[in-house]
C-alpha cells in the first residue's frame, strides 16, 4: 500500500466519522425537540390515554380516580343543598324573623339582583384563584363560605345592610361552586361528557331534594322543640352551616387535582380575556345554545327556590293561617312538599336527559327540556292556590325542565367539538351568562310579583323556555344542512379522485 493510498483511506474514514457524528447530533436534536412537553401536549397526551371508568360505565380522564370523582359529586350535592336551603328559608327570615309582609317580592328580587352582581365579581375572583389554588381549592372554599353565611343568616336585624351583606358573601361562595361545576366537569370528562354531566345533574337533583324534604323540616321540628323567638330556626341554621363547613375541609383533600399547572393570572385582564374568548366561541351555534340554556336554567333555579316558597308563605299570611313575626309551619311544610316531590320526580327524569345528551343530538335534549319547562311554567303562573295538587303537577314539570336544561346545556358546552384549551374561557362565560339570567329575571319577576300577579316570575320562565325550544330547533336544522352539504362535497371529491374505468 502506497502512502498516498493510505492517506486517502484515512481521509475517507475521517469523513465517515464526521457524517456519523452529524447524523447522531441530528437525531439528538430531533429527540430533544419532540420531548418538550407543553400544556397543549400534556392535554393531548391525557386524551390519548385510555379512560378510567366510574361505576364500570362512565368514562373519566386517566388522571382522575373514581373515588376523586365521587368526592366531586358529593361537593356538587352539598353545594346545591345549601343553595336551595338558604333560598327556601329566606322568606322565613323576611316574614318570620323581621316581620315584613309588604313588598316581599321586590325585596326578594332585589336581594337576588345584588347577590348576582356580586356573583359576577365572584366569578372573576374564582377564575383567577383557580389558576393558583386549583379548582378543588375553589370548590372547598366556596362550600365553607356558604356554610358560614347560613350560620349567621337568622341573626340579622334588618334587610339592609344585615341580610344584604350575608347574601353578598353567600353569593361569592355559590358563584365559586357553580362555576367550578362546569370547569371540573371539563377536567374530568372523557369523550362527549354527556354521562358526566348527567352525574352532576343527578347530584344536583339529589341535593335539592335532600334540602327540600329533609333540611327544610329541620327548622320546623326544632321550632316545635324550642318554641318562641325563632330559636329553632337559629339552631337549625347553626347545625346545617357548621356541618357543611366541616365537610368542605374534608372534600378539599378528596377531590381531583388539575391535570396540569396553569400560569397564574392575578389581574382582571385575564378574566376579561377569558370572557372575550368565550363570547367569540358563539360562532359555533351549539355553544351559543348552551349559553342560552345557562341563562334560563339559572333563572329557573332562583325562581323556583325563592319565589315558590315566597308565594306559599304569602298565601298563608293572606289567608290568616300564619302571622308575620313568627315561624310559619304551614308554609314550611307546604314548601317542603312542593319542592321535595318535584325535585324527586325530576331526579328520576335526570337519567333520560343524560342519556339523550350522550346518544342523540344534543339539540333534541335541549328542545325536550324547553317543552317540559314551558308546559309547567305557563299554567302554574295563573294558579289561584299554589299549594293545590294541580299546582304540584305543574311544579314537577318545571323541575324536570330545569334539570333537563342544566344537563343538556352543560353537555352542549362540553362536547368533543370544543378544544381543551378553550374550556376555561367557555366555562367562565357559561357562568357569567347564567348570572345575567338571574339578575334580569329575578328583579323583573320580583317587581311583577308585587305589582301584577304572584305567578309573574313563572310566566317569564315559560316564555324563556319557549325561546329555548325555538333556538334548539334552529341550531339543529342549521347543523343538519351544513353536515349534508359537507357530505355531498366529500362524495364529489371522492368521485373526482377515484375515476371509474370502462372496460373495452
Amino acid at each position: 500500500m502506497t502512502p498516498e493510498t493510505h492517506l486517502q483511506q484515512l481521509h475517507q474514514q475521517h469523513q465517515q466519522h464526521q457524517s456519523y457524528q452529524y447524523d447522531l447530533n441530528e437525531a439528538k436534536t430531533e429527540i430533544s425537540q419532540t420531548s418538550v412537553v407543553t400544556v397543549d401536549n400534556s392535554l393531548n397526551l391525557a386524551d390519548e390515554k385510555p379512560p378510567r371508568k366510574f361505576m364500570w360505565w362512565i368514562p373519566l380522564q386517566s388522571h382522575v380516580h373514581p373515588l376523586q370523582f365521587f368526592a366531586f359529586i358529593v361537593a356538587v350535592f352539598v353545594s346545591l343543598s345549601l343553595i336551595v336551603y338558604i333560598a327556601g328559608t329566606q322568606n322565613q327570615i323576611i316574614m318570620g324573623v323581621l316581620g315584613i309582609t309588604t313588598d316581599t317580592g321586590d325585596i326578594t328580587g332585589s336581594l337576588s339582583l345584588y347577590s348576582e352582581i356580586m356573583s359576577l365579581i365572584g366569578v372573576v375572583i374564582w377564575s383567577m384563584a383557580s389558576d393558583r389554588i386549583g379548582r378543588r381549592g375553589v370548590m372547598a372554599m366556596s362550600i365553607f363560605l356558604m356554610g358560614m353565611c347560613i350560620v349567621a343568616y337568622p341573626h340579622v336585624h334588618n334587610v339592609y345592610p344585615d341580610m344584604l351583606l350575608i347574601k353578598l358573601v353567600f353569593s361569592i361562595g355559590s358563584a365559586g361552586s357553580t362555576s367550578m361545576m362546569v370547569a371540573m366537569m371539563m377536567e374530568v370528562a372523557y369523550g362527549k361528557g354527556g354521562l358526566v354531566s348527567g352525574c352532576i345533574g343527578i347530584a344536583s337533583g339529589l341535593g335539592a331534594t335532600f334540602a327540600a324534604l329533609c333540611l327544610f323540616m329541620v327548622p320546623a321540628y326544632l321550632s316545635i322543640r324550642y318554641p318562641g323567638n325563632n330559636t329553632g330556626l337559629k339552631y337549625s341554621h347553626s347545625a346545617i352551616g357548621g356541618s357543611s363547613m366541616a365537610l368542605a375541609i374534608i372534600l378539599f383533600f378528596c377531590m381531583p387535582k388539575d391535570a396540569c399547572t396553569r400560569p397564574p393570572v392575578n389581574h382582571i385582564k385575564g378574566w376579561v380575556l377569558k370572557l372575550y374568548k368565550g363570547l367569540q366561541a358563539v360562532k359555533e351555534p351549539r355553544i351559543a345554545l348552551g349559553y342560552a340554556s345557562s341563562f334560563f336554567a339559572r333563572a329557573d333555579e332562583i325562581i323556583i327556590t325563592n319565589f315558590l316558597s315566597l308565594w306559599v308563605a304569602q298565601y298563608y299570611v293572606e289567608s290568616g293561617k300564619c302571622v308575620a313575626g313568627k315561624t310559619c309551619l304551614y308554609a314550611m311544610a307546604s314548601s317542603s312538599s312542593l319542592s321535595g316531590y318535584s325535585q324527586l320526580v325530576a331526579l328520576c327524569a335526570t337519567p333520560f336527559f343524560s342519556l339523550a345528551s350522550e346518544y342523540i343530538p344534543k339539540e333534541w335534549a335541549v328542545f325536550i327540556a324547553g317543552v317540559v319547562g314551558a308546559c309547567g311554567c305557563i299554567p302554574f303562573s295563573f294558579s289561584i292556590d299554589p299549594t293545590s295538587k294541580l299546582s304540584l303537577g305543574f311544579v314537577i314539570l318545571i323541575a324536570c325542565g330545569q334539570y333537563g336544561m342544566i344537563i343538556s346545556g352543560m353537555a352542549m358546552v362540553a362536547g368533543n367539538y370544543i378544544k381543551r384549551e378553550e374550556h376555561a374561557a367557555i366555562s367562565a362565560t357559561y357562568s357569567f351568562i347564567g348570572a345575567l339570567g338571574i339578575i334580569i329575571v329575578s328583579k323583573v319577576g320580583g317587581v311583577l310579583f308585587d305589582d301584577w300577579m304572584k305567578g309573574a316570575p313563572f310566566l317569564l320562565l315559560g316564555i324563556g323556555h319557549c325561546l329555548i325550544m325555538l333556538l334548539s330547533a334552529i341550531v339543529y336544522v342549521h347543523r343538519f344542512i351544513i353536515e349534508r352539504k359537507e357530505k355531498k362535497q366529500q362524495q364529489l371529491f371522492n368521485k373526482e379522485n377515484n375515476p371509474t374505468y370502462i372496460p373495452n
